[in-house]
């Protein structure tokens, strides 16, 4: 399924009234195409229109507060973690390329981090997660009937294994 689909798959889930289910999946979205502002901004704007302020704001942290309401979520948001960039880093795990993102979310994702190295003396590092690095490098995720076979090929092996060594007891019986 293409991200056009999900997003049209979200999209009709808000309009159904299940905001829960639709913020699970921009959340698994987000996870899964880091650098798309615009899966961010969705559900920032899914939280802002349900009343939570504070979930907004940290969805909207790498977003330049062009409008009031941006600026006043961010504001909740950073007072709720008392301005601590480690935890806005450790909340929003921003596995994506810095190199893709907007100046703004540059300068801010770089200020996180010189205040958490400056307050914790530690800056969290998120790695993409490895299923997606052997997706790119072209290993195909093994799919359930791959593991089957596999599987099966083992329990065969060991089968066979077992019966050499019940064949040598019962030789060895035999001749003694």
């Amino acid at each position: 399924m293409s991200l056009k689909e999900k997003l049209e798959k979200i999209d009709s889930e808000i309009e159904n009234g299940l905001k829960f289910k639709a913020s699970d999946r921009l959340r698994n979205l987000i996870q899964e195409n880091p650098n798309e502002t615009q899966l961010w901004n969705k559900l920032a704007e899914l939280y802002y229109e349900s009343g939570f302020l504070d979930s907004a704001g940290k969805y909207w942290i790498l977003t330049e507060p062009t409008e009031e309401r941006i600026k006043k979520s961010v504001e909740i948001y950073e007072k709720s973690v008392n301005h601590s960039g480690y935890q806005i880093l450790q909340d929003i795990v921003f596995r994506g390329d810095k190199s893709k993102l907007s100046n703004y979310a540059k300068n801010k994702l770089t200020e996180l981090e010189s205040n958490s190295k400056e307050k914790a003396n530690y800056v969290p590092k998120f790695l993409p997660k490895k299923n997606k690095q052997r997706a790119k490098n072209g290993s195909p995720k093994m799919t359930f009937k791959d593991k089957l076979i596999s599987y099966s090929i083992g329990a065969v092996f060991i089968a066979l294994v077992v019966c050499m060594i019940i064949g040598i007891v019962t030789v060895i019986g035999w001749l003694f």
